[in-house]
């Protein structure tokens, strides 16, 4: 308690510090900086902010800092004018609480001793470029994200329209090709705002694989992805609505090959599936619960794992037919194709017949705690054996059974006829 009331003593306004205004400037530098905004910097007795920023004012006779990676330099040389009730000035780019300066800021020295004045923000003006609304816009920044860009990818792959505050490490070339080798829709258009408001702006616009091959983009850029909705539209026009339950007559297979609708509802709805869900389907067939999976984790990825090259066609077919290319086919032999498949959270297994507990020994060494492996199961055989593994593990476990009977015209009277039993056990690793 001490500690923290001599820190808000220390930064307060009226007890040292006098103010921290952390000021946002448009593309235009200055000019775009209205008459309070600029009556700040000229009183200010400390002007922070990046090299073309503190070039704006020459005629600043007090201390200017540089904004460089090292932000606790920054934080000391603020702290430094504590003691002279002086005004800083931290001069940021646009918004600075949209992945701006203005956050660290805010952290380091509280509410009550800053203020933001935003201005209008680089991805604004972006959208004003290439005249398009930014209803419905996810914004997002892969400064400092260095290689790792795994999450940044996920945030991207289930969004309709995206823009992309990129640094050097991370150009758009480079985001374009992950989300390529990720297989992330064609159908975006890509548009690559360059140094707005500077003399060598540019916007160049393609897709991703044009931006992709592009080799080299100023080091101040957006980028923008918008999903085509009328090719989108196309992808999924087999089922349009946003729900998952898709009829079994809008799938392609053969032999009858398909967990039906009902039975694949009851199994989704145990998977517990999330946006960003990571999926194995063992035994797929035409793969018509990875495609529903596939809807539902947009952002993440699902691993169809079929043997049977008619069956692997099926799934190659209902992949494209229904826009899913978050979709991975496994052709092989489970469990020995599992091995190189990065580890799920939810797994779905609709074949193993005799090779179930040697499927389900590999699927309990990979899955993710808290996990739900969810079997159909049409034989007693495979049903027992399944709820034994599972109660043999200790495993929170559930058997259900389901009995579906479609009515069907006979003349002019309507009859039921019954689908094969299927029994669907969930069991949880803890």
């Amino acid at each position: 308690g001490v500690r923290v009331k001599t820190f808000f003593r220390k930064f307060s306004p009226g007890k040292g510090l006098k103010m921290i205004y952390v000021i946002g400037m448009g593309i235009e530098g200055r000019v775009s900086l209205l008459e309070r905004p600029m009556g700040i910097i000229k009183r200010a007795d400390l002007v922070v902010g990046v090299r073309r920023h503190l070039a704006q004012f020459p005629e600043f006779k007090g201390k200017k800092v540089l904004v460089t990676s090292d932000l606790a330099g920054i934080e000391r040389a603020i702290k430094e004018r504590t003691s002279k009730r002086s005004t800083v000035a931290v001069l940021s780019t646009g918004d600075p609480l949209l992945f701006g300066i203005g956050s660290f800021i805010i952290k380091k020295f509280g509410r009550k001793g800053v203020e933001i004045i935003p201005n209008v923000s680089t991805a604004q003006e972006a959208f004003a470029r290439i005249k398009e609304e930014m209803n419905g816009v996810r914004l997002l920044s892969v400064h400092g994200q260095g290689a790792g860009l795994e999450k940044f990818l996920e945030d991207v792959s289930g969004e309709e329209r995206v823009a992309v505050f990129t640094d050097p490490e991370n150009p758009p070339s480079k985001i374009c090709r992950a989300l390529l080798k990720r297989g992330v829709s064609t159908n975006f258009r890509a548009f690559v705002c360059e140094d707005l408001g500077g003399p060598g702006e540019s916007v160049t616009r393609g897709t991703l694989a044009s931006i992709a091959r592009k080799r080299s983009f100023a080091p101040l850029n957006v980028l923008v992805l918008l999903r085509d909705k009328e090719a989108a539209g196309k992808a999924s026009a087999p089922f349009a609505h946003d729900g998952f339950g898709i009829p079994d007559a809008l799938f392609s297979h053969s032999s009858g090959m398909i967990t039906k609708e009902e039975i694949r509802v009851v199994a989704l709805s145990k998977l517990r599936l999330a946006k960003n869900s990571v999926v194995w389907d063992i035994g797929s067939g035409c793969g018509s619960v990875a495609v529903e999976a596939a809807r539902i984790a947009s952002s993440g990825r699902v691993y169809a794992v079929e043997k049977d090259k008619k069956r692997l066609r099926d799934i190659k077919k209902n992949r494209k037919m229904f826009g899913t290319e978050n979709l991975r086919v496994v052709s092989g032999t489970a469990p020995e194709c599992l091995e190189g498949l990065e580890s799920p959270g939810s797994v779905f297994i609709g074949g193993g017949g005799g090779k179930i507990e040697e499927i389900l020994r590999s699927v309990s060494r990979r899955i993710k705690k808290g996990g739900p492996v969810v079997v159909n199961a049409v034989t007693l055989e495979t049903a027992h054996r399944t709820l034994a593994f599972f109660k043999k593990r200790g495993w929170p476990s559930e058997l259900v059974l389901l009995n579906v009977s479609r009515a069907k015209e006979v003349g002019d009277l309507s009859l039921l006829g019954a689908h094969n039993p299927v029994f669907v056990i969930t069991g949880v690793r803890p």
